[in-house]
């Protein structure tokens, strides 16, 4: 009987072992996870679980009960620490598993601060329930936190932050907000719509002390010389995709377990998922890493098909979602190298999608409180369409023409 190993149960591990069994797979399937919990939905961890709107049992994907009629074994608290490729074994402190296909499901770790007191009882970073659990310990009205980045992360948490009654700071190194991610126009609308609702937001900030006392921080010393009272510190600095054990047995890495698009790595029976990986794909015809939900769930479902010896690859659309507030925010494609930006709409009313052209075309967009519109750009940019930015500008265009003929 064919096994199959997964080494971690995150969205993309565990929808590996799904769709395995949706497409037919009647081998043996195992989950390795080093966390606690059955693998659990990660977007309300910025959102609904830290607002304790969520209880742990509601984010699983699946029930036990689900894993045991699917006989999917899983292994909680689990860490593979080698791999042995002669006799396709990995191993744990305590047990061996042996595979004939594994699968690399490590996820990313976050990017840790490298300074003094960074391990204080109350500085955390927001990767699993774990760290929510031990947040939810500090939470209460009128205290201070301070966020170290303001990407989507820190912005999500100064949204929820807000709402359960926090003094709330984003400290950016960056001239603004988001600014790897969207246009000046966007870092903007978002910068006022979170300085309305009482976020303090500092750019330029460059982080020098935290400033402790009995392993818990009571202020942020920045580069300026201001010091910034903190009864919290959240740190989003970004990700570093887990490849140690894939490089430990000579699969190539960079910036992500490298695969084709069929999720395969340099090894044959040995396949890379999710936001470990840096695979090709072929609607943009090169190789990236994403961090997102729909690209896990994506490359699950080409692993599966890999395993089973079909043909289903990597061309999936990029595409990403942030809530905060009011705001849902949602975005296509990949807006690196844009030379010009379209705004769609109005951004005094928070309802606007920012258009991102490069050389005359749409290559990306971000999308405010327009969901309709933006499904109608997701689906054209995924089926390749090349809208040019000049009939996107002209004030007549109307998202819903695209696929009409009538422009």
């Amino acid at each position: 009987m064919t096994k199959v190993l997964i080494v971690g149960g995150g969205h993309a591990g565990a929808n590996t072992a799904f769709a395995l069994r949706k497409d037919g797979f009647d081998g043996e399937i195992i989950i390795i996870s080093d966390e606690g919990y059955l693998p659990y939905h990660r977007p309300p961890l910025s959102k609904d679980f830290l607002k304790q709107n969520l209880a742990v049992e509601k984010m699983s994907f699946k029930s036990a009960d689900f894993y045991e009629e699917q006989k999917i074994s899983i292994n909680l608290d689990t860490q593979i620490n080698s791999i042995d490729l002669t006799s396709n074994h990995a191993i744990t402190e305590d047990a061996s598993f042996n595979f004939d296909y594994l699968v690399f499901a490590t996820g990313a770790a976050p990017r840790l601060l490298p300074m003094e007191n960074a391990d204080s009882k109350n500085l955390f970073y927001l990767r699993q329930i774990t760290d929510v659990l031990s947040m939810h310990q500090q939470i209460t009205p009128h205290k201070e936190i301070v966020l170290i980045g303001g990407g989507y992360i820190g912005l999500e948490v100064a949204s929820a932050m807000i709402e359960l009654g926090l003094k709330v700071t984003i400290l950016e190194a960056e001239e603004r907000i988001l600014q790897r991610v969207t246009s000046p126009e966007v870092s903007q609308f978002y910068n006022d719509y979170h300085s309305k609702k009482g976020v303090r937001i500092v750019c330029n900030a460059k982080v020098t002390n935290l400033n402790a006392e009995n392993q818990m921080i009571n202020s942020v010393s920045l580069e300026s010389g201001e010091s910034l009272a903190a009864d919290i510190v959240l740190v989003g600095i970004g990700a570093i995709p887990n490849t140690q054990l894939a490089a430990s047995i000579g699969l190539e890495c960079d910036n992500g377990i490298k695969t084709d698009q069929y999720c395969r790595t340099s090894i044959p029976n040995i396949l890379a998922v999710g936001d470990c990986t840096s695979s090709f794909n072929s609607l943009y015809n090169k190789e990236f890493r994403l961090e997102s939900v729909p690209n896990a769930l994506a490359q699950s479902k080409v692993a599966s098909s890999s395993i089973l010896g079909n043909e289903l690859f990597n061309n999936e659309m990029p595409w990403f979602w942030s809530d905060q507030y009011d705001l849902k925010l949602q975005m296509a494609g990949l807006s690196s190298g844009y030379d010009e930006c379209h705004i769609i709409g109005d951004t005094d009313s928070a309802e606007f999608i920012a258009c991102y052209g490069k050389e005359g075309y749409l290559i990306a967009l971000d999308s405010v409180n327009q969901s309709r519109q933006f499904m109608l750009f997701k689906k054209a940019l995924g089926n390749g369409f090349k809208l040019e930015m000049s009939l996107i500008k002209d004030k007549n265009f109307q998202p819903e023409s695209i696929f009409s003929g009538s422009n």
